[in-house]
């Protein structure tokens, strides 16, 4: 007798935005399928249970568009069916990639309040098919949320799975709290091993026999039922519900088979895990997706978005503030947000995009995708342009602006160099309509204007300033720059030039905390020395220097220069997870050839070393470090042409490091995670994303590069393909950061032609604190957003809120969604105990509630005015604070 008693089949159309259509056609088809679905629903509701057809929307984002357009008669329906289990809705928004930030992942589960509310139902599950992770801290957020049971269907295509699956676990959160989870097989197996488009019983007891023995051989399996997962073939994903399934079901049912096969949803599987719940493993770590890697395809726009990101915490903070500036704001945030996590769901483009780069097709689906990005950059600077006039109080149209206004809208400090650009100071007429063209978040640190000098603006703070009130500053002594020279000298014992040499003297750039040193003749960086704690940064020994240019492509020599060498695909093999990666794929790396242009340009609080190459694969490549005299971090800037390759390439820049026995710290969704020791064991260490920053430390010395438009970054070595089980430790570590590459072999682009170019923040300290990091890649990823101001008789400033806390930090502010409060999210980055004092200048504390991540008060933290509020956080708790402020 079989151990195995049950076949669970779970129906669903997994969710691609995008890839088997065009996305607007797609997402009007995603509520079509949830019709059909009621009509199997209520064409099978009076047959016997185990036989009753059922469907699961595993991403709620779909059914929110058919509440939007259903009428009441439909929407009465869908009740009718989640209430009797036939329907079940997952808790997760859609399949996201590790670019999603802490807010991003709280403001996804908000739509399970509205669905509870409406339909009565608990929703206690989520799934996410086909993507490869999801960012540890979002554990903590679906049990925040009141989730229970977690549902993985990875594609190890360009992937891998871990542990050995299908396999149910604890997945332990950053708090050690824990979830249940499921780590399950591909979505549509049961479709694929039972073959049911025959429509023959007999053809699927052939195909799913294997399996079935499988696990009865496995003594590890606790179960006594399998679970898969069905959709409706060949459409594997934006698959219609199966009109002729559930009569097959019935007819395996009715002859009497060893197995019984039913439909079942999220909430049945549940039931059916929980009972073994005492008897399986835990597993505590980052869930690091192997998929992101594609976000590299379409570098312009995944910067675009993060400082879309950026805007939007200013945007939120502003709002929480001073209220909404027009009715149609709402519909604007709304609209925004929504862009937003479009662009960082896990789908890119059009199944060929790369088989046939030049498809109608893969243009059209690419011309949708990048909208969501463009779309949500333009609503959000409408949205931020619209805060900062109502700070700066700016009428609709002035003349002769009297001053500037400068927001800190972070949780760090910010010293900032103050520029003001000339248009800010120009007489005649100023139009509020003229100053909206500026979309903040998109410039960089203003470099035009005359520099009036560095200005400190405290957490959350904004500072008004009379443009009479303003003295430009003088160059400072305590940066210096030399640009090296090449001088002849007589050496009357050389033939080389008639009697004379070419003496080459170095350049140097020394700031308080660091001395750059660089051949002006071929461009390389020979030194970076940390002043502070006495230390050469860099491996001097490497071929590579200091943020190196390098071309890696296929070595066509040896093998066939495409992605294959790199993937071999076998679909029979991933849905036995087993890995088709060829670990060892030839690589070939170039750098640049020549040094085209070097020079030293000197601001008053500030020096740039200059560098322009040729190099393969780009066109006009530039690298700019500047040093300061006022922070300790290193900007390097980087821009160039990118030729139109469509062959397999990544871009990077290399960074040798002068370390010993090392560790590494990378940020996701708002928490600190520790490179293979604070992740699940087979998960992605070839590559990471980070939200902000990557550390890298021994026990005297370390590293933080921030990367807030670029945030792919490998550690240790060149490591694409290798499909590490954890990292290796050897002395000199090369970080590399990989803006660029077109490596996956579907959904993403094959080409991006045209100008880029990104920012990234390097700092060295003595020892690795992690507080003290959070604060340093916060300050480093953020702006000071200027406008100018229209009366400004006398300086002023203000901050919105004071926070105290040795190891937490403000992760967002936002006013509450249903009610007059605000949101405070706060997160203790500490492994252990720690408090935190908050308080709101000038304004008392009405009421303050501990709160889930939905928003629902939970602890009365105080019922009458008071000045500060006091809180405690455990180890690596994140909580949500309601506070609502007294008139």
């Amino acid at each position: 007798m079989s151990k195995i008693k049950d076949v669970l089949v779970l129906h669903h159309s997994h969710l691609d935005v995008g890839y088997t259509h065009a996305q607007p056609i797609l997402l009007e088809l995603q509520m079509n399928y949830i019709d059909q679905a009621l009509q199997l629903c209520e064409l099978t509701e009076d047959w016997d249970e185990e036989n009753q057809f059922r469907w699961t929307c595993e991403s709620s984002y779909p059914v929110l568009q058919w509440l939007e357009k259903a009428n009441d008669q439909q929407i009465e329906k869908l009740s009718r069916y989640l209430q009797n289990g036939q329907m079940s809705i997952s808790a997760s928004f859609m399949h996201t990639t590790p670019l999603v930030t802490a807010e991003q992942t709280a403001r996804m589960l908000q739509p399970i309040k509205k669905l509870r509310s409406l339909f009565g139902i608990e929703i206690k599950t989520a799934i996410h098919h086909d993507v490869n992770g999801q960012p540890w801290p979002y554990c903590q957020q679906l049990i925040d949320a009141g989730v229970e049971f977690f549902i993985m269907g990875i594609n190890i295509h360009m992937g891998v799975v871990p542990f050995t699956r299908p396999n149910a676990f604890h997945w332990e959160a950053p708090d050690r709290r824990k979830l249940l989870t499921f780590n399950g097989e591909h979505y549509s197996l049961f479709s694929q091993i039972c073959g049911v488009n025959a429509k023959n019983t007999a053809v699927m007891a052939q195909g799913i026999a294997p399996y079935l023995q499988k696990l009865e051989n496995n003594p590890d399996y606790p179960f006594d039922f399998i679970y898969l997962t069905a959709t409706n073939l060949p459409l594997y994903d934006n698959n219609p519900p199966d009109q002729e399934l559930a009569a097959l079901i019935k007819q395996w049912n009715g002859e009497s088979r060893e197995q019984r096969i039913s439909f079942v949803t999220p909430e049945q599987l549940h039931a059916r895990v929980r009972k073994h719940a005492e008897q399986l493993p835990t597993y505590a770590g980052d869930w690091t997706d192997y998929w992101n890697f594609g976000s590299g395809s379409s570098a312009k726009e995944t910067k675009l978005n993060r400082r879309t990101k950026q805007g939007m915490k200013a945007v939120e903070l502003l709002e929480a503030f001073q209220g909404e500036t027009d009715n149609r704001y709402p519909a604007i945030k709304r609209q925004a947000w929504e862009q937003i996590h479009l662009f960082d769901e896990h789908t890119w483009g059009a199944f060929n995009a790369i088989a046939d780069p030049d498809h109608v097709n893969v243009d059209i689906q690419w011309a949708h995708k990048a909208h969501y990005a463009y779309q949500g950059n333009s609503l959000t600077g409408y949205l931020l342009g619209s805060q900062l006039e109502k700070l700066a109080g700016n009428p609709l149209q002035a003349d002769d602006p009297e001053g500037v206004l400068l927001v800190n809208y972070s949780s760090a400090p910010i010293v900032h160099d103050l520029r003001i650009p000339s248009s800010f100071r120009a007489s005649g007429r100023h139009l509020r309509a003229d100053r909206m063209r500026q979309v903040l978040m998109n410039n960089d640190r203003l470099a035009a204007g005359e520099s009036y000098g560095a200005i400190e603006l405290p957490p959350f703070s904004w500072r008004k300033i009379p443009f009479d009130k303003l003295q430009r500053a003088e160059q400072a002594s305590n940066i210096e720059a030399f640009p090296g020279s090449k001088e002849k000298w007589n050496d009357p014992f050389s033939a080389m030039n008639q009697g004379y040499e070419i003496k080459v003297l170095n350049g140097r750039i020394e700031s308080p905390y660091h001395r750059l040193d660089f051949d002006p003749v071929r461009g390389r960086i020979i030194s970076l020395y940390d002043k502070q704690s006495d230390w050469e940064t860099l491996d001097l020994s490497s071929p590579w220097t200091l943020f190196q240019y390098v071309q890696e492509t296929v070595d066509a020599t040896i093998a066939e220069n495409s992605r294959q060498t790199i993937f071999s695909r076998d679909v029979e093999k991933g849905n036995n997870s087993i890995s088709c990666w060829n670990n060892d794929w030839p690589a070939v790396r170039r750098s640049h050839s020549q040094l085209a242009y070097c020079s030293v340009e000197r601001g008053a609080n500030d020096a740039t070393l200059v560098l322009r190459w040729d190099a393969p694969g780009v066109d006009n490549l530039e690298q700019r470090f500047t040093l300061f005299n006022y922070r300790p971090d290193i900007e390097i800037k980087v821009s160039y042409l990118k030729k139109d390759i469509t062959t397999p390439e990544g871009t990077y820049f290399a960074i040798p490091l002068n370390l010993g026995s090392w560790r590494c710290l990378y940020d996701t969704a708002g928490q600190l995670v520790e490179l293979d020791e604070q992740q699940l064991p087979g998960v992605c260490r070839d590559f990471l994303t980070v939200d902000r920053s990557v550390s890298l430390f021994d026990g005297d010395h370390g590293i933080t590069l921030v990367c807030p438009d670029a945030p792919l970054v490998q550690i240790g070595d060149f490591n694409f393909g290798r499909e590490h089980k954890q990292i290796d430790r050897s002395a000199n570590p090369l970080l590399l950061a990989w803006p660029m590459n077109n490596y996956w072999e579907t959904n993403f682009r094959a080409r991006q032609p045209g100008f880029n170019s990104f920012t990234y923040m390097l700092s060295t300290y003595r020892a690795f604190e992690p507080s003290a990091v959070t604060e340093a890649s916060t300050r480093a990823a953020s702006q000071i957003y200027a406008t100018p101001i229209m009366e400004c008789m006398q300086e002023e400033a203000g901050q919105f809120i004071h926070f105290e806390s040795e190891h937490a930090y403000v992760v967002d502010v936002k006013p509450a969604e249903s009610s007059k409060g605000i949101i405070v999210r706060i997160n203790n980055v500490k492994d252990g105990y720690t408090e935190a004092n908050l308080s709101f200048p000038g304004r008392r504390i009405a009421e303050a509630y501990l709160s889930n991540v939905l928003e629902d008060p939970l602890n009365l933290l105080a019922s009458q005015k008071i000045d500060m509020l006091h809180v405690n956080l455990e180890a690596k708790q994140m909580i949500h604070l309601l506070i609502i402020l007294a008139e």
